[in-house]
């Protein structure tokens, strides 16, 4: 058996983290975190798992905001100034491996 878990997207990424994606890249100077976990409707602990695993993944930066107990997210840059999303690049390289498996000869 697999350790894939039934019904988690092949690349890793699920509808939540994609969606946690989406709000993140929406707000040019950052999203706070417990601003997400009220866009998702999810419970805190649930956000601070699917931002961990995001930040792991280097898809994203955690700032503490002064005086509060919560974080600035945004999304991570790639070094060299280059604008492009990190997810894009990474999205890209899954769907090029899927075209040169997915060929039949």
């Amino acid at each position: 058996m697999s350790g894939r878990m039934k019904g988690a997207p092949a690349n890793g990424f699920s509808a939540l983290q994609e969606r946690a994606l989406d709000l993140i890249d929406s707000r040019s100077d950052g999203l706070r975190q417990s601003e997400l976990r009220r866009l998702l409707r999810i419970d805190s602990s649930k956000c601070s798992k699917v931002v961990s695993r995001m930040e792991t993944a280097g898809l994203i930066r955690r700032e503490r905001v002064p005086a509060s107990s919560t974080y600035l997210i945004r999304l991570a840059r790639p070094s060299g100034g280059n604008s492009c999303r990190h997810i894009d690049s990474y999205l890209t390289e899954i769907y090029l491996l899927y075209l040169t498996r997915g060929v039949s000869c």
